[in-house]
């Protein structure tokens, strides 16, 4: 479109994610990235497999508490950014998106939880780390799409190429941090549907997209992941869901402009 700004690369949309969290936590905000943003901030190891996937740049996503969101959008809009309004009324709060004229950049805030085609509750989560959610959220972010793109799994294979897997939470990797099994595990048991799609997703990762000679790893990792969620005790509602399985849909519907992110 003429007059429109050309879309940002990794170097800006990192500067910028970085700086608004920072200027969030000024104004007593607890603000946190997801999304591949959040994937490349959370370690150098992650962002450098990504650069050599060739990962294309992507927009800026935040999770806030719910008591933050007037706040955070005075901030916004201070700042230059735009509102969707549309959005704005579909979701009723629960999500908000704007834009940047004169960057380009674009960004998504999610209210205390991730809703898609699962739902990742994360309010308990936003206080982990300092810049991003946990390695844990990150990566189930992206397990729970039922399709999945290109995109997609290399963001899942990123995570996984560089965090090991341990059986609760703990240190080790280049990254400093293992992926807690145990958590993981622990909430796909009480929803059978996020954990058919995270599951299937998983498995897929075996022969997806994978950096400088690191398939080997990413199938290790998760065939480990695989074998915890496996053997987690499952409750009785994720048991009676199994029954049913595929004869009844299993994920929340999505339209095109709420999945993008």
């Amino acid at each position: 479109m003429a007059g429109q700004a050309p879309r940002p690369g990794w170097a800006a949309v990192d500067q910028a994610a970085v700086a608004l969290v920072d200027e969030a936590a000024a104004r007593g905000h607890l603000l946190r990235l997801v999304g591949s943003t959040g994937i490349r901030l959370h370690c150098p190891p992650a962002a450098a497999a990504l650069d050599r996937l060739g990962r294309p740049a992507k927009d800026i996503d935040v999770v806030c508490r719910h008591e933050d969101r007037k706040g955070l959008r005075r901030l916004l809009e201070e700042r230059g950014w735009e509102i969707d309004r549309d959005l704005l009324v579909a979701m009723e709060g629960r999500r908000f998106s704007f834009r940047h004229p004169a960057s380009g950049l674009e960004l998504d805030v999610f209210v205390d939880r991730l809703e898609f085609c699962h739902t990742i509750e994360l309010r308990d989560r936003l206080g982990a780390r300092e810049l991003t959610l946990p390695v844990e959220d990150l990566l189930l972010q992206k397990l729970q799409i039922v399709r999945q793109t290109v995109t997609d799994q290399m963001d899942a294979a990123a995570l996984l190429a560089t965090h090991p897997v341990a059986p609760g939470p703990g240190a080790g990797g280049p990254a400093g941090e293992a992926i807690d099994a145990g958590y993981v595990a622990g909430l796909l048991a009480r929803d059978w549907g996020f954990h058919h799609t995270a599951t299937a997703n998983l498995a897929g990762l075996r022969g997806g997209p994978a950096a400088n000679g690191t398939a080997a790893i990413v199938a290790a990792r998760v065939d480990a992941l695989l074998a915890a969620i496996r053997d987690a005790p499952k409750s009785v509602r994720w048991r009676a869901r199994a029954r049913v399985g595929e004869r009844m849909q299993w994920w929340q519907d999505v339209d095109d402009r709420e999945a993008v992110y």
